[in-house]
């Protein structure tokens, strides 16, 4: 079935298993496919020497515009470290407790899944970016007092011990390479080594992770490694877990932190996606400035909470597609409108903003939050409005292709759950009619999670015939999915109604 379907879109595909996405092939193959790919999206793919300008015509109608970036590039001092996971088990997960005011039958419904829907997700997330966002579902879900969204700055020392979370982080950066590591508990603020004027062990430039060619992809594991060295000066934690010293879990994030920032970046300071050249995707709203804000909220740094709002201000502004009001995937790329790629933009600016307020620095990061509360409400109108039959948001927007466009659970999920987290953070930018339709989506997620947990109807996610969704393959299953529709019930729980 599968391979029908594809045969008969190849020609179409705005986006297939060739256009280079880091969640798929390994990086070798993806640029060997770019070279051989005929199909319209690889027309604006592929490898960009280093300072070459950029620009992309979006071709949608004659007021499209152009969007010209410059690419320059840094040298990074490490190779990506590379990592084998193996997902942990034995673990469990517990059942949550309902908003009382919230009676909606799909609420309940979903209320009774998240232990099986979380579970599913535990059992196939395997990639960088998969994990970053399950451990960060699971602090949200079950930990808030640790996240920007139910901040509590002694959470670490009053709120229940995150066991769950802090396996699967361990477990993750296992195979890291420590190779100048502290190895000793030296005492000081291990906030000192987020920064190289600080940091009292030099830094080995080098991800957390392998990211399968992605820049970004890794970093969504900062603050899941943060907490690894704040919980390892518990010796409880610590021996239970086996854990390191917190000294070199706190050195590896500044490792991270090096190596993002000596990657490829674009004339104005934008960071890239990907490690080789400057490429710009919207997966990254979701792993590069939260985790940056994270960091800012947990060690009360304006400079990181400023950082975050400003890479994602520069990343909204060349992303937004302004015909629409939502964003692209990637720029000079898949020149498309990707509803997963929106949820991660949406999302992840909710983190943001909720780092920011939950730290009570506002004021430092000047006009970019309520700039950027402008835009996203503009987004929200954009995606909300193309709903299809089943109160799903189409995989792939405003397009003639009905098998692109078919509903994804995945990228409406992590919408809805943007929106919700948006009804509390900008109540007097949203409105009842948005409320309505975010409502509507919500129901259209649950009705696609099957008895055992698993939410179906969701995109490939490992774009193996391209990125579409097959609605009647119930065997494709989507780690990212598993964990958007667990926030999309936290979400909706904080909110109340």
């Amino acid at each position: 079935m599968r391979t029908f379907l594809v045969s008969a879109l190849l020609p179409a595909l705005f986006l297939s298993a060739a256009t280079a996405h880091p969640h798929g092939l390994p990086q070798a193959a993806q640029h060997e496919k770019r070279q051989d790919d005929a199909s319209p999206s690889s027309a604006t793919s592929g490898s960009v020497p280093t300072g070459v300008a950029l620009g992309v015509s979006l071709g949608l109608d004659d007021s499209s515009s152009t969007v010209t970036t410059s690419a320059t590039s840094t040298t990074s001092s490490s190779d990506a470290v590379t990592t084998s996971y193996t997902p942990v088990s034995s673990l469990s997960f517990a059942s949550v407790t309902a908003a009382p005011a919230i009676t909606a039958s799909s609420y309940t419904t979903l209320t009774n899944k998240i232990s099986d829907v979380l579970s599913r997700s535990n059992e196939i997330a395997v990639h960088s970016w998969e994990l970053g966002t399950l451990i960060n579902t699971l602090l949200e879900v079950y930990n808030p007092g640790l996240m920007p969204f139910g901040w509590d700055s002694g959470a670490v020392n009053d709120e229940e011990v995150p066991w769950n979370a802090l396996e699967i982080a361990r477990d993750t950066i296992s195979h890291y390479d420590w190779t100048g590591a502290p190895n000793a508990t030296t005492g000081q603020d291990i906030s000192l080594y987020l920064d190289n004027s600080t940091t009292p062990q030099s830094h080995h430039s080098q991800a957390l992770i392998g990211g399968d060619g992605a820049l970004g992809d890794p970093v969504s594991l900062v603050p899941a490694v943060w907490l690894l060295a704040e919980y390892a000066q518990k010796d409880e934690v610590k021996s239970k877990l086996q854990l390191r010293d917190a000294d070199d879990y706190a050195w590896a994030v500044g490792n991270q932190l090096d190596y993002l920032f000596n990657g490829p970046t674009s004339s104005n300071g934008t960071i890239s996606q990907r490690e080789a050249s400057f490429e710009l995707w919207a997966d990254m709203g979701y792993m590069v400035s939260p985790s940056l804000a994270y960091l800012g909220l947990t060690t009360n740094s304006s400079n990181f909470l400023t950082k975050s709002l400003e890479q994602f201000t520069l990343e909204s502004s060349a992303l937004l597609e302004t015909i629409h009001g939502v964003y692209l995937h990637i720029l000079n790329g898949d020149a498309s409108l990707w509803a997963t790629g929106n949820g991660w933009m949406a999302y992840g600016l909710m983190r943001d903003l909720a780092s920011v307020s939950s730290a009570g620095l506002d004021s430092a990061v000047g006009d970019y939050a309520t700039n950027t509360k402008n835009t996203i409400s503009g987004v929200f109108q954009g995606l909300f409005s193309q709903l299809d039959d089943d109160s799903l948001i189409p995989n792939y927007m405003h397009q003639s292709n009905a098998t692109l466009a078919v509903g994804d659970t995945s990228g409406t999920a992590l919408t809805v759950a943007a929106y919700y987290r948006f009804l509390k953070l900008a109540p007097e930018l949203t409105n009842d009619n948005l409320t309505t339709l975010a409502e509507q989506a919500f129901d259209g997620v649950v009705a696609k999670i099957d008895d055992d947990g698993w939410v179906t109807h969701a995109v490939d996610p490992e774009g193996t015939y391209g990125w579409v969704v097959y609605p009647d393959d119930l065997t494709l299953h989507s780690p990212e999915a598993q964990a958007f529709a667990a926030l999309m019930w936290k979400a909706r729980t904080d909110y109340g109604q």
